[in-house]
């Protein structure tokens, strides 16, 4: 949490340049200041938001839907800044700006990277949920689905050359431990919902009920641990964190 903070807090380290009049100037070539996009997202908001998306992907039980916006417009301002890298590389006076920038740009592309690989850990470990599941394959990016699909026909090919063609006809499926006893894909996990995690709402979301039938007022940047169930829809629209 502690490298995402700090991600965070580098991007608002370039903001002017100084001028010969001695006045502060927003430099209009830097794409990842709050001001430079004119009606664009501000791209350091959108820095938080995709802490909050790394946040949530790496502790939500499920995978959750692809942040397909949110990723094309900090992919676009990274390339806005990495053209402009390249146009001051052989400037000697703007030689420690060049370096700062680029530095910029890969401390944001590592965030970007982490949330990939996130997901793509989670997309291996829960391939067989997704290709079962048409509501939760549509949560994926094309990329994730191509990769989801491949991996799942890999590991099943691996499965059935090693293990299954040696046992009976009965066991020799992949999502039933027993063709004519098992109810329904037993051998398909489920996320587990109900397990209990850490969170805050980014504003006031009124009361959520638990489990003991009471109900709990979820005030904004106040911190709960409940069960995920509980608050899926929160974190599908992104007004909650998970810690």
């Amino acid at each position: 949490h502690w490298l995402l903070q700090g991600v965070h807090n580098h991007v608002r380290l370039i903001k002017c340049t100084s001028h010969p009049a001695g006045q502060a100037h927003m430099d209009s070539s830097l794409p990842l200041g709050d001001e430079d996009l004119g009606d664009a997202p501000a791209v350091s908001s959108d820095i938080e938001l995709l802490m909050q998306a790394v946040l949530n992907e790496k502790n939500a039980p499920e995978i959750l839907q692809f942040r397909d916006d949110l990723v094309g417009r900090l992919e676009h301002a990274l390339a806005q800044q990495d053209q402009h890298v390249q146009e001051i590389e052989n400037d000697k006076e703007q030689e420690l700006k060049r370096m700062m920038l680029a530095f910029e740009v890969r401390r944001v592309r590592f965030l970007l990277k982490l949330y990939y690989r996130t997901r793509l850990q989670k997309i291996e470990r829960q391939a067989a949920t997704l290709m079962a599941d048409d509501d939760m394959s549509q949560r994926l990016s094309p990329a994730e689905n191509q990769h989801c699909h491949d991996y799942f026909v890999l590991v099943g090919r691996q499965l059935t050359s090693t293990v299954l063609n040696y046992l009976p006809e009965d066991f020799k499926s992949l999502a039933q431990v027993s063709k004519s006893m098992s109810i329904g894909n037993d051998l398909i996990p489920q996320p587990m919902v109900d397990t209990h995690v850490f969170c805050k709402v980014l504003a006031d979301v009124g009361a959520i009920s638990l489990d003991d039938g009471n109900a709990v007022d979820m005030r904004a940047d106040d911190l709960y641990m409940l069960r995920y169930s509980r608050i899926t829809a929160l974190v599908h629209s992104q007004q909650a964190v998970l810690i």
